[in-house]
């Protein structure tokens, strides 16, 4: 399997994160997959499962008749009873033949260096009129909204911008490709192109916050590395989770496309 990745939702704090964003974006997810998608007796494709909640979703939407596939190159955390759960780098192609009803991806092409090829190959992997639901992140907002003191909202920026600048971007995360999954799909050969942003304003102790300070936790080594002081990363957490502190979190830009019918 490809080492890829800059986290790993295999540990500890993997499942934690997994948790945080399950509350943050599954809510989103399935407004933008809707009420005409994944039907009784469709065959569904979920890319980068991670803990299974929309998998297991999918799969109470489609039926005994239907079939649901989930995939992610780490199943630790991966619970999804009504589907068939597979350990595969999607890195590595689409790891079961025939064409899907669905296919979501969540997550997962901003943190690949082929996410343009893979978004093709799965868009060619639609059945025809199948739908294609494409979800990733922006971090475009580093100014917190409100935070207890002047240097609090400094380390919040400084912390954070650290964090995408000199780990997440050179690890191969591209926190600006969700700009461009509305074209992407259009290039892909979709139409019925619709795309959809969802952020709000977290304040500490919510998921939000706590998913900045997960991210932060599972690089802090690499943080240390790079100078950051270990009591500025131990004020960090602090923050996050103080009621006091506010702010936006990560934009989720979710896209759908639909392969057109056969004529």
């Amino acid at each position: 399997m490809s080492s890829e990745y800059v986290l790993d939702s295999g540990s500890a704090l993997g499942r934690e994160q997994l948790d945080h964003l399950d509350e943050l974006l599954d809510a989103p997810t399935k407004q933008v997959i809707g009420t005409a998608t994944a039907q009784p007796g469709q065959r569904c494709l979920e890319i980068g499962a991670g803990s299974g909640a929309l998998s297991r979703w999918l799969a109470e939407r489609t039926g005994p008749a239907g079939e649901v596939i989930a995939v992610d190159r780490e199943t630790t955390h991966l619970h999804a009873p009504g589907a068939r759960v597979l350990r595969h780098d999607i890195n590595d192609g689409i790891p079961v033949e025939g064409t899907f009803d669905v296919i979501v991806a969540r997550l997962v092409l901003m943190h690949l260096a082929r996410r343009r090829e893979i978004l093709a190959e799965l868009a060619a992997a639609l059945a025809p009129g199948g739908w294609l639901v494409v979800g990733d992140q922006l971090l475009d907002r580093t100014r917190p909204v409100a935070a207890p003191t002047e240097s609090d909202a400094v380390l919040f920026r400084s912390v954070i911008e650290t964090t995408v600048d000199q780990v997440g971007r050179p690890g191969g995360i591209d926190y600006t490709w969700a700009n461009a999954l509305d074209g992407e799909l259009v290039v892909a050969g979709l139409s019925e192109i619709d795309t959809f942003e969802f952020t709000r304003i977290a304040r500490g102790g919510t998921a939000g916050c706590l998913l900045y300070g997960n991210y932060v936790a599972q690089v802090e080594s690499s943080l240390r590395a790079l100078g950051v002081a270990a009591a500025d990363l131990d004020d960090f957490q602090r923050l996050m989770r103080d009621p006091a502190f506010r702010a936006w979190t990560a934009t989720f830009v979710c896209t759908r496309g639909r392969k057109p019918a056969a004529s």
